[in-house]
Formats: structure tokens, C-alpha cells, sequence
């Protein structure tokens, strides 16, 4: 099993959320946070944003369903046809145990 973190655009995050379910993945969570990545904010004028809105999407997928998800992550948070700078960032971690936490048992 992989775990897959998606950090996008609060705006596409609905959008991303569908399409996974669309393709049979309905588990996810998702978490509004603020952080910077390379672009270190964002300057109106005067005013500097140190930290910007984003949403994380967290599901966890079979090994195999890797390139499937995230295609469909890229393909719905990108903005255009290249995409834009502060599109968002995906990490995908592998994850050795879940337990699920009323019946105490364990999936590989």
C-alpha cells in the first residue's frame, strides 16, 4: 500500500475529490492548511502572504493504483493544459501497516 498527499489549490480540491471518486476512489481526507513551497508567498502591493491556503487530499491506494491516482490528481489540480506555477505538490510514501481501530485489525 501507498499513501498519496496531494497539497493543491483550495479551489480544485472538489474537482480532484470527484474524480477520484468517479474512478471507485471514495476514500480520502482532506485538510485545509497554510504553508509556502517555492514561490515563499505571495506579494499584493505592499502586503506579503507568507503562507498560502491549500488543501491536503490523503488517501491511502494499492501499489498498482499509484499512476492511476495521481494522473487523475495532476489532470484535475492543474490549472491550464501546462499547468502554473503553485499548482500544488504531490508526495507518495509507502505504508507498511493500517490497523483499523474498532475491530483492532491489521492490513498489509
Amino acid at each position: 500500500m501507498i499513501m498519496i498527499e496531494a497539497f493543491v489549490r483550495p479551489e480544485k480540491a472538489d474537482i480532484i475529490l470527484a474524480s477520484l471518486q468517479e474512478q471507485g476512489y471514495s476514500a480520502a481526507t482532506r485538510i485545509s492548511v497554510l504553508g509556502r513551497g517555492k514561490q515563499k508567498g505571495l506579494k499584493v502591493k505592499s502586503v506579503l502572504y507568507e503562507e498560502l491556503p491549500k488543501e491536503m487530499i490523503i488517501l491511502v491506494v494499492e501499489d498498482q493504483d499509484e499512476e492511476k491516482v495521481v494522473a487523475a490528481i495532476m489532470k484535475s489540480a492543474r490549472n491550464g493544459n501546462d499547468g502554473t506555477y503553485g499548482d500544488g505538490k504531490i508526495f507518495v510514501t509507502p505504508v507498511s501497516t493500517a490497523y483499523t481501530i474498532s475491530s483492532g485489525k491489521a492490513e498489509l
